[in-house]
């Protein structure tokens, strides 16, 4: 239609649909829980975490530091209070009726046999299984270790420095040939932020997707696409849906990019061993990059396939394979971390289904950016983009209207072939 007759051309058909698909998209229940209310939750769990763990009192109203022993040994314990921790020391009977009263959680006693056999047993109430309550009663064993560890080396008469040095452990401090100090936090940000791109991005990708083959096979199945290809023709209205949904994705990774940058700081500045995490700007472009097209490329796919499917339980079976497809490099991670330029690395980085996932993994795991192997896969993603798009919008053209039929892989290649 020619928008000298007052008929929109093919540029506003595709951006009307696409802000129909961008709006009802972003009014589901699903995609505002999975935007808004979890990365929020989240936060909000993480704040609670941090705030009870700086709180130093447990479930019990006891100081978390606190470690009540019985011992019947002949280690010279010495009770101690400070600000962190507290150590007391009494009797059995005592002991087991506070516990009895739930005035404590737990009391470890030591042994008479306790130099012979270097057993310690921990009494607590029952009550199933507790992970706050765990997670204290590892903190009070290390603590305990550190006072009977001290207790013993004073009977020998080890000197203090000697004694300060033992109780402390050594420290490992890894620096590169340039010079430059490597600590524990940057390896395990190395490790854990390429993680947390590849899951934000499959999360999203594959949530976006799905509304796309949702909104297709439902379309199909009620035959509302007659209608609509009455007023848009088929190209436009799968532009206009790769589009619109692409937005919504986009937006999704936003809210939650936006709420990472609130809460890690947060997290970081609690944790005095993590330090500040940056994001370099580069590589956000590139993640972004890789986000857009390969949310072109899988939804092009989806879009076909929800063409080309009978009905939407076929659909979501097909594309079931395109999700495995996208986890294959969480699969071999190990092979990133141990060699980001091996074989298996390069390949799964140029081949265009995972290219995404793959690249987000290396530019996580290497030094320096590997510009060559980003301009291959790039360029690898980019032409496998276009083209199933190209060949996605002729599949829905010549498919969207079969119902209830599976076409021949015959009548796919012909449709992709068809000059109309």
């Amino acid at each position: 239609m020619s928008e000298r007759h007052g008929q929109p051309g093919r540029m506003q058909l595709t951006a009307l649909v696409a802000r129909r698909e961008y709006l009802r998209t972003v009014r589901r229940r699903g995609y505002l829980f999975g935007t808004l209310l979890l990365p929020l939750g989240i936060g909000f769990l993480m704040a609670l975490s941090i705030f009870f763990s700086s709180s130093g009192f447990d479930s019990d109203g006891e100081a978390s530091g606190t470690i009540v022993v019985v011992n019947e040994s002949d280690v010279p314990i010495t009770a101690f209070e400070t600000q962190t921790a507290a150590l007391r020391t009494t009797t059995q009977s005592q002991a087991a009726a506070q516990l009895e009263a739930e005035q404590i959680g737990s009391y470890y006693l030591i042994p008479a046999d306790f130099r012979e056999e270097g057993d310690i047993t921990r009494v607590e109430r029952g009550g199933g299984f507790d992970i706050s309550r765990l997670e204290g009663a590892e903190n009070n064993e290390a603590l305990l270790r550190y006072v009977i560890r001290d207790a013993l080396l004073r009977e020998a008469g080890v000197p203090d420095e000697d004694i300060a040095r033992v109780l402390q452990g050594v420290s490992v401090t890894v620096v590169t040939l340039e010079g430059d100090e490597v600590s524990g936090a940057d390896i395990a940000a190395g490790i854990a932020l390429p993680m947390v791109f590849v899951a934000i991005f499959m999360i999203s990708i594959f949530m976006t997707s799905g509304y796309l083959l949702q909104s297709v096979t439902e379309e199909k199945e009620n035959r509302v696409v007659e209608i609509v290809l009455s007023s848009v023709p088929a190209t436009p209205l799968m532009g206009g849906k790769i589009i619109g949904l692409g937005g919504a994705g986009l937006t999704q990774v936003g809210v939650w990019v936006l709420t990472a940058l609130i809460t890690v700081p947060l997290l970081s500045s609690q944790i005095p061993d993590l330090g500040p995490i940056e994001l370099d700007t580069t590589m956000l472009v590139l993640a972004l990059t890789y986000f857009i097209l390969g949310y072109l490329a899988y939804g092009a796919i989806f879009a076909a396939i929800g063409a080309i499917a009978p009905g939407n339980r076929e659909a979501q079976q097909y594309s079931g394979f395109l999700g495995f497809t996208a986890a294959i490099p969480f699969i071999v991670f190990s092979v990133f971390l141990s060699d980001p330029q091996s074989p298996v690395v390069v390949a799964l980085s140029v081949f265009p289904l995972t290219a995404p996932t793959s690249m987000l993994i290396v530019l996580g795991v290497s030094e320096e950016i590997p510009w060559t192997l980003v301009g291959a896969s790039l360029t690898s993603l980019t032409l496998f983009a276009l083209l199933a798009t190209w060949a996605s919008a002729r599949i829905f053209r010549a498919t969207v209207l079969l119902y209830g039929v599976r076409p021949s892989l015959p009548q796919i290649i012909g449709a992709v072939r068809s000059p109309r």
